[in-house]
């Protein structure tokens, strides 16, 4: 007597495929690998091509990104730059070695001519690039060892996410420890690296010592399985050796960036350590993360749900995948076993356990585990497309109907997550581009300035630009031409602002040097203000200033007889606007449609660079 066994979706389509060879006698070719090449070029190509067009029109979220990172950066491509506490002697809480690398690719695109008003954009390129060669190296790796279709899944949520959107170009120590993250990933989920895990053990730690010494956490899960492997003796001298190398490696990686560090800061530095120590051992009331603000725990969840919508909830749940697997013994359509599937969705909860606990919270603490949501996710949604073709095939005999169920299901999910999230893209381009598209008229003003007793050349005089209360909004000294200096002119902001590199001194000297004024307990230094007739140009917005008489703040862009509006760029009202209306963009149908029967209502302002009158002509 014969058994029988359900049909599954895999079934069906092997059946079709082998009909459709049958019908047109045409077989797969033999070089597997070659296609397999072939396949990842293609998807390397389409990474790189949206990661580009992210670099170009993804908005600055984080004002930490421009005066740690992008300002020393610029000091030391071309001489000057602004200098936040964090980078003072007596901290040390930022690597040069991590700011070096990417000085060096500035270096490299301004040898390769490439203009300077584009280094800014040139860089960001480079870091989507970067991402996007990650992003494969993971999805060949799913798609090697878990399966093609959670594989496409990732990649899909990965490269079409807002929160990927802008991680992915962000010049930030987190971005970096995810990129290096999703390679130790890429490397995890390849079953033989328990019994050689000098590689994924090596890059965890790089990217802690190298980018965010936080990230190591993400380690834990591998190293758990490691000594697992270690518990049963299987490869326990391999395992052993693998370890010792991963050891030397790292070890190697710390003494590096050591040396360059305690030469840029003039003395003995471990700015890892140095990071550790500030944030955790030595925090406090009066020092420490939390004076620069707390959050509840909403701010994480709200935020998740901006940058990724469904595909959060998908990610979150993802857990439930292993622990299907394991209680009704079915995971035919992966490669990997109950225990894997563990320890590949672990990081996520492993970071938001620690993180979501912490009362300081930011956007960025949550990058490094941006791939692992997407891989949860994709894992979630492989999982509900064979729930759905398991009830389809329960209640209807055709298998085709069955399978059109699961497809419908995928892109059902596809659609609505994309939906979502090209129009929070939009609406982040849309609301808050303007400070780029307003600092870039900077490089095109007219290279004379006239005043009432003589006419000076750009080369000979400094340029002073000036930011009030829209100095967060600040893109960079990339923005402005070498005799442009960026200064600071009081608002109501009362608390720690940058200082300045000294500037015709060597590097060392200036970086060595510790700035009078620079303190970790975010109290404001009047030295650093500049008086507004100082300013040769201003940029500031329309918000509505402060009714209280104590302001500091002015609608300079009224003050038609001091300063004339150069350019204007509109940016959203936050204020006045509507919550559904300021968080996406939807087409101007749909929002009209809206507003007739919800509160649905936007308001714009505008962001300008002013330029004093009577010694200013274009």
């Amino acid at each position: 007597m014969s058994t029988s066994h359900p049909v599954t979706i895999d079934d069906i389509r092997r059946m079709k495929k082998v009909d459709q060879r049958q019908k047109s006698q045409v077989f797969e070719p033999k070089d597997d690998s070659s296609q397999e090449s072939i396949h990842c070029m293609t998807m390397l190509a389409i990474a790189v091509l949206i990661r580009t067009l992210c670099a170009i029109y993804c908005i600055i979220p984080d004002c930490d990104e421009v005066f740690n990172y992008w300002e020393p950066t610029h000091f030391i491509t071309h001489g000057f730059g602004l200098e936040t506490w964090e980078y003072s002697p007596k901290y040390a809480i930022r690597s040069w070695a991590y700011v070096l690398i990417h000085a060096v690719a500035v270096k490299l695109c301004q040898n390769w001519r490439i203009a300077e008003e584009n280094l800014f954009m040139s860089l960001r390129i480079i870091l989507g690039i970067l991402c996007s060669l990650c992003e494969v190296i993971l999805y060949k790796s799913i798609r090697k060892n878990i399966s093609k279709g959670v594989a496409a899944c990732f990649l899909f949520y990965s490269l079409t996410s807002t929160g990927m959107f802008h991680a992915s170009v962000t010049y930030l120590p987190s971005s970096f420890s995810m990129y290096v993250s999703m390679l130790a990933m890429s490397q995890t989920l390849d079953p033989r690296s328990i019994s050689s895990p000098h590689i994924p053990l090596f890059l965890f730690a790089l990217s802690g010592i190298l980018g965010w010494p936080f990230s190591v956490v993400l380690a834990l899960p591998f190293c758990i399985e490691i000594l697992s492997g270690m518990y049963i003796m299987v490869h326990r001298e391999r395992i052993i050796t693998g370890i010792f190398k991963a050891i030397v490696y790292s070890i190697t990686a710390l003494v590096v960036v050591i040396v360059i560090d305690s030469y840029f800061y003039g003395k003995l530095q471990i700015v890892p350590l140095n990071i550790v120590l500030y944030n955790v051992l030595n925090a406090s009331e009066e020092t420490g993360p939390d004076i620069f603000g707390t959050e509840p725990l909403s701010y994480y969840v709200l935020n998740l749900a901006l940058n990724f919508n469904i595909v959060a909830i998908l990610g979150y749940i993802s857990v439930l995948v292993p622990v299907g697997s394991f209680i009704t013994k079915r995971v035919s359509y992966m490669r990997m076993k109950q225990g894997r599937l563990f320890a590949a969705v672990a990081p996520l909860y492993l970071w938001s356990l620690i993180f979501f606990s912490q009362p300081h919270k930011e956007e960025r603490f949550l990058y490094v585990i941006y791939p692992s949501i997407c891989l949860g996710a994709a894992l979630t949604t492989e999982g509900i497309i064979k729930v759905a073709f398991y009830i389809s095939s329960k209640l209807f005999e055709s298998n085709s109907f069955c399978a059109a169920v699961t497809d419908g299901t995928k892109y059902l999910l596809y659609i609505g997550t994309f939906g979502i999230n090209i129009s929070r893209i939009f609406a982040l381009y849309d609301f808050y581009y303007a400070p780029i598209t307003t600092y870039k008229q900077l490089w095109h003003v007219n290279n004379n300035y006239k005043t009432e007793e003589d006419i000076y050349s750009t080369m000979d005089r400094q340029i002073n630009v000036c930011v009030g209360r829209e100095w967060y909004r600040y893109t960079t000294s990339y923005f402005l031409q070498d005799n442009m200096r960026l200064k600071f002119i009081k608002s109501d902001f009362n608390g720690m602002l940058p200082a300045e590199f000294l500037e015709g001194t060597d590097i060392k000297e200036a970086t060595s040097n510790i700035p009078s004024g620079l303190n970790n307990i975010n109290k404001e230094e009047p030295s650093y203000y500049v008086s507004v007739s100082d300013c040769d140009f201003l940029i500031d917005s329309n918000f509505t200033a402060s009714a209280s008489p104590y302001t500091h703040e002015r609608q300079y862009i009224m003050d038609t007889d001091d300063w004339s509006a150069e350019y204007c760029s509109r940016i959203i009202d936050g204020e006045h606007s509507s919550l559904l209306a300021k968080v996406l963009r939807l087409p101007d149908v749909i929002e009209r449609m809206l507003s007739s029967h919800l509160p649905f209502h936007r308001e714009w302002t505008s962001y300008c660079l002013l330029a004093r009158k009577k010694n200013y002509s274009m």
